[in-house]
Order: C-alpha cells, then sequence, then structure tokens
C-alpha cells in the first residue's frame, strides 16, 4: 500500500468515496476544495485507490483531517492508519485534530488506537448527533 498526493486519474474514485460518505450534493464541493489547497490524501493498493484523506491546516492554526474513507473491502487492512500517519508527518503545526459523530464506535477506538486523547464536542449540528474531537501532538 502507497500513501501520496492526489494525482488527476484517482478523481473517480475519490469522488466516489466521498459521495458514499458525504452524499451527492456536498462531494463535488468538498473534494474541489481539498484539491485546490493540494489537502488530500489517496491510499493505494494494486494500482487503485482504496481511500482518502481531506485535511486543512487553517483550523485554528493546527491541521484538521475532515475526512477519511476507505473501500469497504479494504477496511481493517491499515489503509486508515497509514493515512493518518502521512497526513501527521507532513503536518506543519505540532498540533493535529480529527473528529467523529458519537455513533461511530468503530471510527472512535480508531482514535484511541492512533494515540488521539478526546477533545470536547460540538452539538446542534445538522445531522442530530454530536461530533466528538480528538487531538494529537505531533513532531512539527
Amino acid at each position: 500500500m502507497e500513501v501520496r498526493q492526489l494525482e488527476g486519474g484517482d478523481l473517480v474514485a475519490v469522488m466516489g468515496l466521498a459521495t458514499e460518505l458525504l452524499g451527492s450534493e456536498r462531494a463535488g464541493p468538498f473534494v474541489r476544495s481539498h484539491v485546490e489547497r493540494h489537502h488530500l490524501l489517496v491510499a493505494e493498493a494494486d494500482t487503485q485507490v482504496i481511500g482518502f484523506l481531506a485535511f486543512r491546516t487553517d483550523w485554528f492554526q493546527c491541521t484538521f483531517v475532515t475526512a477519511v474513507a476507505v473501500r469497504k473491502d479494504f477496511r481493517r487492512r491499515g489503509a486508515a492508519r497509514a493515512l493518518y500517519r502521512a497526513v501527521e508527518s507532513m503536518s506543519p503545526s505540532p498540533r493535529l485534530f480529527s473528529s467523529t459523530e458519537e455513533t461511530n464506535s468503530t471510527s472512535i477506538r480508531m482514535h484511541t488506537a492512533l494515540g488521539f486523547a478526546p477533545s470536547g464536542h460540538i452539538d446542534n449540528l445538522p445531522q442530530g448527533y454530536r461530533e466528538l474531537l480528538f487531538y494529537k501532538r505531533v513532531a512539527p
């Protein structure tokens, strides 16, 4: 498995994963905004995109992971872990944040396993669930 910056031929696969994650209305603008800033990493296995991680570096002068998606047939094989390690290594800030819905127990366990600590929550979001924030200090 290789983690790298998005390339032109990856866009269809990334859009498919983003649509599953965010819905068809939000996927296009979301992916486009991250591509424009070069803040989108892909995980590739056997010449196929199997996952992506989108991030931003302007969130309170910290790096914030805005989305992670891995194809269902490649989950629990280290793709998300590899994507997080890659963003950790390139983060301009020693502060890395991520989040997940309070109902996503798999993501909560993954954040814990990757060394993230709880950092608060956000209520009153449109999806109706509390969004849990996680924090990890990384080498600058």
